[in-house]
Parts: structure tokens; C-alpha cells; sequence
């Protein structure tokens, strides 16, 4: 029994009426399960015969669940038959009824209801294989089949959820499936910038398996990049809260961001970590979701390998190090999502720099292995730290502590550079927007115009001040950096002079290799 909605269900359901979910503010989100929503309450009068209907439904399966944990069978099946009468489509309800017929002998029917949810989007096959309530149809040749077709099964949910997203958000967006990686596309951004996050979460999906994750999610993840407009709408009927710029929601296996770069790599981080530990039935606490998200969402390739950074909360720590209030890590490790949302700077900043510890210590992977075969027994991960490090969580926490503080933050405010570039910016969802220009600026003297979308320094994506200003602060006044722009539908490239912190222009320096 089970009751995650399917795919296409919940996509529809995040747009029109929205879902309950875990999030986080500034660049964080979390792995979240969530029931099949309920619509916005209306009165008697102005619900429509729709909206009545789907009231009736939802109360039909809530009923069935509380028949079927009392193991009334007989009843739970009654109110399932009147609930597929109203929405034959339903695929949780119909696998619920398979469930049913499969607890009361009659395997043959289980198992054609069971087609018939895959074929309506009921597609966790990971589920269908573990689930206790379908053990008597193992072996039936017929079962064996229907796990067999997983990937049509699977491919035909991925091109219907695609389909709706089309006629809900419309001809402006993009849309695309990657059969191969298990991932589809719903963006308002150009080709060029669509190919680029393809090829950006295609290279961190190899990496972070190679270096951390052994299983790839066995279903299709959504990648939704919306409008600034529609990302709005969508996030505040999800979670009614501004400023979180992301958020992966597991049981619809959705990604939704604000923009690219380091947001999205924040959020497929928490979906290929989830994905991990979808077949091991596991769910880590959230010192250790949110910290390898937040640990990889600065992350810069070298070759094929995603390197982790620190990223701009390691300001937080440090002074919060000075000042005595870093939070203790025994606290920490029991957190739930209100207190890493209430403490959002040193939560996620405690957590991922004691992941970059662990990394840049060559512990990572032994601690992250460890702890899943120490699940059970280990809920907090506290006894694999110490397992792993040969150290007391308090020795642990005094040495991770002496190395995070003698650590350099990254640049963070991209403004103070603005003399030096000549120009400013304004965040959209695939870079950042030229705003404003320096009349005979650095910025000028190449060629850049106001409305420009700068994409990328160098050989390098970027899309995100966070990402951009710790680049530059690496050049010098004089150095010459590249700098990729989208002007409209096209892409220029424009060698820039960096000028002085007060905007006076030096002897150029040589194109920089950097």
C-alpha cells in the first residue's frame, strides 16, 4: 500500500493548487515527502462539479487508508471501487486496489491492476519490487514481465508529464526529456542556456556517483526552471515563503529553481543524494542532506570531477567562532528543518564545512559509505563520525574548528566590484542581467550593452554573483578576462579590461590564463 501521487499527477497538482514541502531560504532546499495536496478551501457554493469531485475523491482514499491500516480489506476495497468510479485515472488508488487484491488471493486481478497504475504514472518500481503487501505475486510470471517493462513504463510517464507542463506553462518554454540520464526539462530560457544545464547536471550526476553516490535514481527527475513571474506563483503556493531560491521535492521527484548555477547544483545534489537511497529505504538526517548540498553548490570541474568549495557562509562561521556561538555539533546532528531554517547561515554552514572537512581529509566517502550500513543503529551519524575519524565527537569538533577558521572566505559582495567592471547587474534566471553602465567603463570600452546577460568568465559557466565575484577577485587591475553574454536570442564574447577599485583604468596586463 502506498500513497506518493505519480508523476504527472504532481506536477499538475504543484501548478495549479501547489504542495506541501520542506524548503530552505538563500540557496538551500530539502528532499521532501509530501501527500497529494489538497485544493484551496472554497465554500459550498463556489466549488465547481470538478473541484467536488476531487474532494469526494481524496476523502475516498482517506478513507481507504484508515480501512486498510485497521486490515478491513473488504471495506478499504468498497470505498477504493467508488473513488476509481469518480477518477478511473487515479494510478495511486489503483495500485492501492492491487495491493488489496493481492492481500485477499486474487493475484490475477492484483497484477492487472498493477498494469493499469503503471500505465496511469505510477512508476516507483523500487516500491512496487520492496513492497511487503505484494509478496504473494513475486513469482508470478506476469509480475516478472511488468518489472521487465519498467523503462516504457517509466519513458511513457516522463512524455506525459512533459505534455502537461506544456499546455499549463505554455509555448514560451522549453521543454525536453533525456531518456538516457532520466531527466526532463521545463525552462523559460534559450537553447544554448538549456543545453548548458543539461550538460552541467549530466557531468555532476557522473561525478558525484564516481566520487560519492552508488545508485542513479531509478525514476525520472523533473527539472523545472521557471520564469521569475511563474517561480513566484509556484514557490509561494508550495511552501507560502519568500526567499527560498530552490527547492526538490522527492516525492514528486521535482526540481524547482529560481536560476541557474549554484541553486540548481544545491538541489541535484539533494536529488541524486535521495535517488542513492531510494533502494536502501533510508532517509538521512539533515545535517548530512543539507551539508552535502551545500558543500558541492560552489563546485568548479576539473576535467570531469565536481571539487567542493567553501562558499559564503564560512563568513557566518568564522564569526560566530570568534564570538562563541557556533552551534555544537551534537545539537546540530538532531536538528530538524524549522531549526536549519530559523538558523539558516550557520546550519547549512556548520554542515557543509564539516562535509569540506571530512572531503579535503579523505573521509568523505569512508564516512558517507559507513554511515548507510550503520543506518539502523546510527540514526544521527554521530557514532560512524567518531567510528570514522578515530576521534570523540568533542576532539572532532575542536580540530574541524582550528581548520575552518583559518580558512579564507569567498568574495561575496559583487557590487564593490562594479567600478572595477564598469558595469552592474540584476539576477535573472539564467545569469546575470547588465542593469546599468559606466559611461566610458571598462564594460563600455568592450562593447557590453545594457540588458546583456552575462553566462559565463572565461572557459567557465557562470550564472550567480556567488559564483562569479570569488573569479574576478582572483585577476588583477589591468588583466583582461573574458566575459560570455547573451544579447537576445545570440551569444557574444567580449574581452574586458578589469579597471582599479575606483574605476581609473591601468596599463593592460597580457590576456590573463586564469
Amino acid at each position: 500500500m502506498t500513497v506518493p501521487p505519480a508523476l504527472l499527477s504532481l506536477l499538475t497538482l504543484l501548478i495549479c493548487c501547489g504542495a506541501p514541502a520542506h524548503a530552505a531560504p538563500a540557496q538551500a532546499g530539502r528532499p521532501a515527502k509530501a501527500p497529494a495536496p489538497a485544493p484551496p478551501p472554497a465554500t459550498a457554493q463556489t466549488l465547481t462539479p470538478e473541484q467536488k469531485t476531487r474532494l469526494r475523491v481524496q476523502e475516498l482514499t482517506r478513507q481507504s487508508l484508515d480501512f486498510f491500516k485497521q486490515k478491513s480489506y473488504p471495506q478499504a476495497e468498497s470505498v477504493l471501487t467508488e473513488a476509481l468510479a469518480l477518477a478511473p485515472d487515479n494510478a495511486t488508488n489503483v495500485y492501492n486496489m492491487a495491493c488489496i487484491k493481492a492481500l485477499t488471493n486474487r493475484p490475477d486481478e492484483a497484477v492487472a491492476y498493477l498494469e493499469r497504475a503503471a500505465d496511469n504514472g505510477f512508476t516507483d518500481f523500487l516500491h512496487i519490487e520492496q513492497d511487503p503487501d505484494l509478496a504473494s505475486l513475486r513469482n508470478l510470471p506476469r509480475f516478472k514481465t511488468l518489472i521487465a517493462s519498467r523503462d516504457l513504463y517509466q519513458k511513457k510517464d516522463a512524455d506525459r508529464a512533459v505534455a502537461s507542463l506544456r499546455r499549463q506553462l505554455g509555448s514560451k518554454y522549453l521543454f525536453d526529456v533525456d531518456y538516457e540520464n532520466k531527466l526532463l526539462f521545463a525552462a523559460d530560457i534559450d537553447p544554448q542556456s538549456l543545453a548548458a544545464v543539461k550538460r552541467w547536471l549530466t557531468m555532476q550526476a557522473r561525478s558525484q556517483r564516481e566520487e560519492l553516490f552508488t545508485h542513479k535514481p531509478d525514476q525520472y527527475v523533473a527539472i523545472v526552471l521557471p520564469s521569475p513571474a511563474d517561480y513566484r506563483k509556484i514557490i509561494t503556493r508550495i511552501i507560502d515563503k519568500r526567499g527560498v531560491e530552490g527547492i526538490y521535492i522527492h516525492s514528486a521527484r521535482m526540481l524547482i529553481a529560481a536560476r541557474l548555477g549554484q541553486v540548481m547544483t544545491h538541489e541535484f545534489t539533494h536529488a541524486l543524494h535521495a535517488g542513492d537511497l531510494d533502494p536502501l529505504g533510508q532517509e538521512h538526517p539533515l545535517w548530512i542532506v543539507e551539508g552535502l548540498a551545500s558543500m558541492y553548490e560552489t563546485g568548479y570541474f576539473e576535467g570531469d570531477k565536481l571539487i567542493p568549495r567553501d562558499n559564503y557562509r564560512l563568513w557566518h562561521l568564522r564569526l560566530a567562532y570568534r564570538t562563541k556561538r557556533l552551534i555544537p555539533l551534537e545539537t546540530l546532528f538532531t536538528w530538524k528543518q524549522p531549526q536549519f531554517v530559523a538558523n539558516a547561515n550557520l546550519g547549512y554552514g556548520e554542515a557543509s564545512s564539516v562535509m569540506l572537512y571530512l572531503y579535503e581529509q579523505k573521509l568523505l566517502r569512508k564516512f558517507y559509505d559507513t554511515f548507510k550500513a550503520n543506518y539502523d543503529k546510527d540514526p544521527t551519524g554521530r557514532l560512524t563520525l567518531e567510528q570514522v575519524t578515530g576521534k570523540p565527537l568533542k576532539e572532532f569538533e575542536r580540530d574541524w574548528q582550528t581548520w575552518m577558521y583559518k580558512r579564507t572566505p569567498p568574495a561575496t559582495d559583487i557590487a564593490v566590484l562594479g567600478p572595477q567592471l564598469g558595469m552592474y547587474f540584476v539576477q535573472e534566471n539564467d545569469g546575470l542581467k547588465v542593469n546599468r553602465i559606466v559611461v566610458k567603463g571598462p564594460a563600455a570600452t568592450a562593447g557590453v550593452k545594457a540588458g546583456d546577460v552575462v553566462v559565463g568568465l572565461n572557459d567557465l559557466d557562470v550564472r550567480d554573483p556567488n559564483s562569479l565575484t570569488p573569479l574576478l577577485k582572483e585577476f588583477k587591475p589591468g588583466d583582461t578576462v573574458l566575459f560570455k553574454l547573451r544579447r537576445g536570442d545570440e551569444y557574444v564574447d567580449l574581452p574586458l579590461i578589469l579597471a582599479t577599485p575606483d574605476g581609473k583604468s591601468p596599463t593592460p596586463a597580457p590576456p590573463s590564463k586564469k
